[in-house]
């Protein structure tokens, strides 16, 4: 006996809408992505680029996920990233209640800006949690906390990778790109008391 493959994954049972071209948000350049291509690099200026279409399919509810596309299927969910991330963050700003209450809507722009920018979304917002704790005094060392909740939260070394190196652009105010102008746009906007968060 043999295996087959995926329905989900095959790509005999795709339809043309499941291979699509986008514009590269820096110099224009067209990337064919097929739908479950995660992010490519643009053919001319070389910059990672986020596929506005990705879908996951079956692969976000199957217990087969990751014996069919690798043990960092279960981390590709954005939702269950975004959820957890929300749930750690609460726990962990109790105590700025008023701080708390804006992330919900910020989330949103967040999602709403990722998507008109076409950036990944998971490392912007786990840069901007973890950059508000910081600045909230709630931790110490944003690349150590995150260490350890990229492990607690089963998070893509990809995810991290990437919200490690926006960490350190923000912080030695070297932003140079969309995803860096996004995070310093949403913690511009926290404000705890009279003052922002920033």
């Amino acid at each position: 006996m043999f295996a087959t493959k995926c329905p989900g994954q095959d790509m005999r049972y795709w339809t043309a809408d499941d291979v699509y071209e986008e514009k590269c948000p820096q110099c224009g350049e067209m990337i064919e992505f097929f739908k479950t291509d995660i992010r490519l690099r643009c053919p001319n200026c070389k910059t990672r680029v986020a596929n506005p279409r990705f879908d996951m399919g079956c692969a976000q509810w199957c217990s087969y996920a990751a014996q069919c596309l690798g043990p960092g299927a279960k981390g590709l969910k954005t939702k269950s990233i975004r959820l957890a991330l929300e749930e750690e963050f609460k726990v962990k700003a109790k105590s700025y209640p008023e701080v708390v209450t804006q992330i919900n809507h910020l989330i949103e722009e967040a999602d709403s800006l990722c998507l008109t920018k076409k950036v990944d979304l998971p490392p912007i917002l786990t840069a901007f949690f973890v950059l508000t704790l910081k600045r909230l005094s709630l931790i110490d060392n944003p690349e150590q906390y995150l260490a350890a909740i990229g492990d607690k939260l089963s998070m893509p070394q990809a995810v991290v990778k990437d919200a490690v190196t926006l960490i350190r652009q923000l912080e030695n105010n070297k932003t140079t790109d969309e995803a860096g102008n996004i995070v310093m746009k949403l913690l511009s906007a926290i404000k705890t008391g009279e003052k922002s968060c920033i």
